[in-house]
């Protein structure tokens, strides 16, 4: 079924963001009568010779041509987490401020979710590995090449688990996607 199709009858779509201020992932999951669709997925980079406001402008950019093409009903995106390196937390809270803020934009909901929970909600356990977590996207997607890049794949799980947790699912059932805002010309 193409995309538009799916937009249009009995949808939920939802973009899955694995965020970056190099390679922040995408994937879009549509599901329509209980029925899990792949729609898209890859990644927006950055150049990093640029400076970090300008890869920031190129991504938030790019999310927003993403949520105006695929119109997603709600944006599934990973929260930050501190492990050893408060630099890199820094910049994965940098790259959520931008999709946040285009979400917001866009009218779009946003749920956050820890990496431990997308792996337990798509690998089984919250221990599981990128492999792992990588295979069970391809076999709930019935996608025959593995998503590249791995940070795709992990938005696609994203998208998932959000598609997965009951608890969630029925704040999104009744929205409609948001429609794409005219290009009108200002008066002069």
């Amino acid at each position: 079924m193409p995309f538009e199709a799916l937009s249009r009858t009995d949808p939920l779509i939802v973009l899955g963001i694995d965020p970056g201020t190099l390679v922040l992932g995408f994937g879009v999951v549509g599901r329509s009568g209980g029925k899990l669709q792949h729609v898209d997925h890859g990644a927006l980079r950055a150049d990093a010779k640029s400076t970090v406001a300008e890869r920031l402008k190129v991504l938030a950019q790019g999310v927003r041509a993403l949520l105006a093409h695929h119109r997603p009903h709600v944006v599934a995106l990973e929260e930050a987490f501190v492990d050893r390196n408060v630099q890199s937390a820094l910049r994965i809270g940098e790259a959520r401020g931008i999709v946040l803020c285009a979400a917001a934009e866009a009218g779009i909901p946003v749920v956050d979710f820890p990496t431990a929970r997308v792996k337990a909600r798509v690998g089984g356990h919250g221990a599981a590995t990128k492999s792992c977590v990588r295979s069970m996207v391809m076999l709930e997607l019935a996608l025959k090449t593995a998503p590249t890049p791995l940070d795709a794949s992990d938005a696609l799980a994203l998208a998932l688990a959000l598609l997965h947790d009951r608890r969630l699912d029925p704040r999104f059932a009744a929205l409609k996607a948001p429609k794409p805002k005219s290009r009108s010309r200002p008066r002069r």
